[in-house]
């Protein structure tokens, strides 16, 4: 859920041409039209580790990164693709190359031009050290570029979900020139980063804000309308939701606040809120395995772990039944992929501790079977209360 400012509409700026990630075209919130000038404040619950996502998928980098560097394309509502780095594209019958036709006359914020060899660097770097990388791209086998303004993917073989992979936040098209010979991932770029995007990096004030501004050569002019875009991070609840109620804050993604906080929060007629806008996120919240470790290996410790973990709990208590419990780690509005008939395992601890000793690992003399860590995403209080509720059912 996204909370707004409807005094200043800076919001609506903000979610239809600053995020990037999901083009929102036909959104109707009774904004006024777009005007030129004014800052904007964004808030986010934590501070990123970086400004860029070439290499990193960190909770908070993705509302950065769009900023400032773009992808090949965008997405609507429904997930599809428009034109953004590319103005067009078409996948050949036999689903193995994808040809995509760039936007001419784009240049970096450094003022080099926009080419297809950095849309080759960018998706070869990506398949390599990017998290979800190795596997987006599993059957890529070549990025050709026969003119500088022609990027075309070559596959093994078919991935037909591809096409709705290369949104910026996803998959963000750098400067070749300026990565290229360094180790990606600790390249300084990522921490004041140079792209091709609405705004330019200005200041990072660790601990404190992100300063971005207008970029006045942006290829799709008028845009971006605002002159200054201010991200701000407050790791506090509490000070979060003052900021909102205060108007110190124009828009605030990803529920920023304490459920407990929201039906109060809706009462303000200044505030408004927004749950469209999230599809590309997928919008799960899951407990996912490490399959490295021995334990979650076998699969009996695995179904042991859902005869115990109550959705309904985390739906009632953890979230103050905002959301929707599913079965999968498919969001329902996502109906191109969603199945809703997948196997689920009651809450059942006799049967969880009868597949513990089956998998051999009985209780010890302390009454213990095992340690694990429970690593939770840094952001919100709903995950933190969300690993305290799961700690408490193993």
């Amino acid at each position: 859920m996204t909370i707004f400012n409807q005094t200043t509409r800076r919001g609506f700026l903000l979610a239809s041409v600053a995020l990037g990630v999901v083009s929102l075209p036909g959104l109707k919130l009774n904004a006024a039209e777009p005007a030129s000038g004014g800052t904007a404040t964004l808030l986010i619950s934590s501070e990123p580790p970086v400004l860029t996502t070439i290499a990193h998928t960190a909770y908070n980098s993705v509302y950065i990164s769009p900023k400032v560097t773009e992808g090949l394309l965008t997405y609507d509502f429904d997930l599809n693709p428009k034109p953004l780095l590319a103005k067009s594209w078409n996948v050949s019958a036999d689903g193995l190359r994808y040809t995509f036709n760039l936007r001419p006359g784009v240049k970096w914020h450094d003022g080099k031009p926009f080419t297809s060899a950095d849309v080759a660097f960018s998706i070869n770097t990506i398949k390599e050290v990017h998290p979800r990388g190795r596997n987006t791209f599993l059957n890529l086998t070549a990025v050709e570029t026969p003119d500088e303004l022609t990027a075309v993917l070559v596959l093994s073989k078919p991935a037909p979900y591809l096409i709705t992979a290369l949104a910026a936040a996803e998959t963000p098209i750098v400067p070749k020139h300026l990565y290229e010979g360094t180790k990606v991932t600790e390249n300084p770029v990522n921490l004041a980063p140079i792209g091709t995007g609405p705004f330019k990096f200005k200041e990072w004030v660790r601990g404190s804000h992100i300063v971005f501004e207008r970029n006045a050569d942006y290829w799709d002019a008028p845009r971006p309308y605002l002159d200054k875009l201010i991200v701000r991070f407050i790791p506090d609840a509490s000070a979060r939701a003052i900021a909102i109620e205060t108007g110190e804050i124009d828009l605030a993604p990803s529920t920023p606040v304490a459920y407990s906080d929201l039906d109060r929060l809706k009462e303000l007629p200044s505030l408004g809120f927004e749950t469209n806008g999230y599809q590309y996120t997928n919008s799960i919240s899951r407990v996912e395995f490490n399959l490295e470790k021995d334990v979650f290996k076998d699969v009996r410790v695995r179904r042991a772990f859902a005869h115990v973990i109550d959705r309904n709990v985390i739906f009632n208590t953890v979230n103050f039944g905002y959301g929707a419990t599913i079965t999968g780690p498919i969001n329902p509005k996502l109906t191109k992929w969603f199945v809703d008939d997948l196997k689920t395992y009651p809450i059942d601890l006799k049967a969880a501790e009868a597949l513990l000793d089956e998998a051999g690992y009985k209780r010890g003399a302390d009454g213990i079977r095992f340690k694990l860590n429970l690593d939770y995403v840094p952001s919100t209080e709903a995950y933190p209360r969300g690993a305290d509720y799961i700690r408490q059912a193993l």
